[in-house]
C-alpha cells in the first residue's frame, strides 16, 4: 500500500473532478472480517455513492480540537491528537458509522446525550512536522445497544473503526475527503484484545492535576482518589467536588454552597465501566504536551478509545493509563455535536498508588468538612485496613503530591 504522486496538466485539471492521492485501509478493530483496501481522493464534490465515506476539509479544519500531543514509539513521529464531531456521509458495507445517543438510562444512568445527523465521533492523528493527515478513529457508539450485561471485552457494538493512510495525506481548506472501498482485504492490524489488557478495575490510585475546556479558555485543579478496596472515590474540577461510594454520590458546589444526593451511579457505576467492553486499545503513545499544562515530563502511556458510562452518563472518549504503574492519568472527552473548540481534558500531573484506609479519609474537604454528613463515617461505612503505618517510604510519596496541589490552588 503506497501513496502516488500525482503529476498533471492544464488539461487533466480541466477533466478531472476527483484526485486520486492515496490508498488505504479501512477496518473494525473488533471485526477481522471488516478489513478493505480504500482509494482516497480529494474531491470538489460531495456526492453519496456505494461504499463511500465523505468527510469536509472545511469541517476538519474548523471543528477539530487538540487536546494532546504525543509521539509514537515505533516511529519517533509526532502527532496531533484531535478529537471533532463530523458531519460525515455514506457507508462502506453497510457500516455508516454514525453516532447514536444509547437509551436514557442506559446501564443504570442516564444519557444527557443528544446528536446531529450524520455524524461521526473521530480522533484524528495530524503529524505536527509535516501536517500530513495519517490516521482517523472514529468511535462507534455501541448501537443496536444490547443489555450491558450481555457485553463481552474487546467484542462488537462498541469499539473504534480505523482509517489509516500510508504516507498521510496533506490536509486542506477546502473541498472533500472521498474515501471509497477497492477490495476486501486481509492486511488490517485488528489488534487482539488478550494481548492489551485495560485494568479492571482501574487500578487504585490518586492523582492531582487539572481539568480544561478549550471553547472557554478554562483550567482549573482536579483531584482524583481511587479506594477501591473500600468502594469510595473523590474527583473534582474546580470548586465542584463528587464523593462516590457503594451506594451513590455526593456532588457539592463550593459557589453555591449546595450538597446533593444521587443514588443513580455508584463507585461501581462510575469506575467499573472503564472496561475493555467499551474501549479499544490504541496503541502507546508518548504524551509530549497537554493543553492547559505549562510544561509536563514526558509520559509513556496507553491510549484507549471508546466510550465512558459513569455518572456524567455516556460520552466518548481518549483515556490514558500510565504504562509502568497502569495508573488512570486522564482522559479527553469529546462532545456529540458539532461545533468549534468542543470536548474537555482531565490531565494528572502526579499520581501515586492510594494508600488504602488513609487517601480518602485524609483528603480535604470531606463530605464532613462540606456538610454532605455530621460524620465521616456515615459516607464511608466501615473501613478495611484502617490501620495507618505512615512508613517514611510513603511520605516521600506524598509530600510531591502535596505541593503540587498546593501549588494548583494557589492560580
Amino acid at each position: 500500500m503506497f501513496c502516488y504522486t500525482l503529476i498533471t496538466s492544464i488539461f487533466f485539471n480541466i477533466f478531472l473532478v476527483d484526485l486520486v492521492i492515496c490508498d488505504g485501509l479501512f477496518y473494525l478493530q473488533r471485526i477481522p472480517s471488516s478489513c478493505v483496501e480504500t482509494t482516497v481522493n480529494i474531491t470538489t464534490d460531495n456526492t453519496i455513492s456505494d461504499n463511500c465515506f465523505i468527510f469536509s476539509w472545511q469541517q476538519i479544519t474548523n471543528l477539530s480540537t487538540s487536546y494532546t500531543t504525543y509521539q509514537n514509539p515505533k516511529t519517533n513521529q509526532t502527532f496531533y491528537a484531535q478529537i471533532a464531531a463530523l458531519t460525515v456521509l455514506g457507508s462502506i458495507d453497510n457500516y455508516d458509522l454514525d453516532y447514536h445517543c444509547p437509551p436514557t438510562g442506559y446501564n443504570g444512568v442516564s444519557s444527557g446525550c443528544s446528536t446531529s445527523n450524520d455524524t461521526h465521533l473521530v480522533v484524528l492523528h495530524i503529524n505536527a512536522l509535516d501536517n500530513k493527515l495519517y490516521f482517523i478513529n472514529v468511535i462507534l457508539s455501541g448501537t443496536p445497544f444490547p443489555s450491558p450485561s450481555s457485553l463481552v471485552d474487546n467484542q462488537p457494538p462498541f469499539g473504534i473503526a480505523w482509517h489509516v493512510f500510508d504516507g498521510g495525506i496533506v490536509t486542506q481548506s477546502t473541498g472533500y475527503l472521498r474515501i471509497c472501498k477497492k477490495n476486501n482485504s486481509t492486511r488490517c492490524p485488528n489488534v487482539n484484545g488478550s494481548t492489551h489488557a485495560l485494568p479492571y478495575p482501574l487500578t487504585s490510585n490518586t492523582g492531582y492535576g487539572i481539568f480544561g475546556i478549550k471553547k472557554y479558555g478554562f483550567v482549573t485543579n482536579s483531584v482524583w482518589i481511587a479506594d477501591d478496596v473500600n468502594q469510595i472515590l473523590i474527583t473534582s474540577a474546580g470548586t465542584t467536588y463528587f464523593y462516590f461510594n457503594a451506594t451513590g454520590f455526593f456532588v457539592y458546589d463550593y459557589k453555591s454552597n449546595t450538597c446533593t444526593w444521587s443514588p443513580s451511579c455508584n463507585y461501581q457505576c462510575e469506575l467499573y465501566n472503564y472496561n475493555s467492553r467499551f474501549l479499544d486499545y490504541a496503541g502507546e503513545w508518548i504524551i509530549t504536551q497537554k493543553w492547559g499544562v505549562e510544561s509536563i515530563k514526558p509520559v509513556v502511556a496507553q491510549a484507549w478509545i471508546g466510550n465512558a458510562i459513569d455518572a456524567a452518563g455516556v460520552f466518548p472518549i481518549i483515556m490514558y493509563v500510565d504504562n509502568a504503574t497502569v495508573h488512570y492519568i486522564g482522559l479527553d472527552k469529546l462532545d456529540p455535536n458539532p461545533a468549534p473548540n468542543i470536548g474537555a481534558t482531565y490531565w494528572y500531573l502526579a499520581h501515586d498508588d492510594t494508600i488504602t484506609g488513609d487517601s480518602v479519609l485524609n483528603f480535604h474537604p470531606s463530605v464532613a468538612d462540606v456538610g454532605c454528613v455530621k460524620q465521616l463515617s456515615e459516607w464511608t461505612g466501615p473501613i478495611n485496613g484502617c490501620e495507618i503505618i505512615m512508613r517514611l517510604n510513603n511520605i516521600r510519596k506524598m509530600l510531591p503530591l502535596t505541593f503540587i496541589f498546593l501549588y494548583l490552588f494557589a492560580f
